[in-house]
């Protein structure tokens, strides 16, 4: 199904279980100082980047069908 024609729900989902991700891989981060472990911190940091990036950019998308809609 097209993610234009999406429900609002389904993002909300979305948005929940990933920032349920990045809040645990920002913990990780966090949680230790970045000199024991650079690789991990890096991969930590961009896993949290990269997902936030997806879901803006989905939810771009979904917003742009609405708008073409006239929702």
């Amino acid at each position: 199904m097209a993610i234009r024609k999406w429900h609002s729900g389904k993002l909300i989902i979305l948005w929940a279980w990933g920032s349920i991700a990045v809040a645990l891989a920002l913990t990780g981060f966090l949680s230790s100082p970045v000199k024991d472990a650079p690789a991990q911190h890096l991969v930590e940091f961009i896993f949290a980047l990269l997902a936030l990036f997806a879901l803006s950019a989905i939810t771009w998308h979904w917003l742009g069908g609405r708008e073409s809609d006239g929702k």
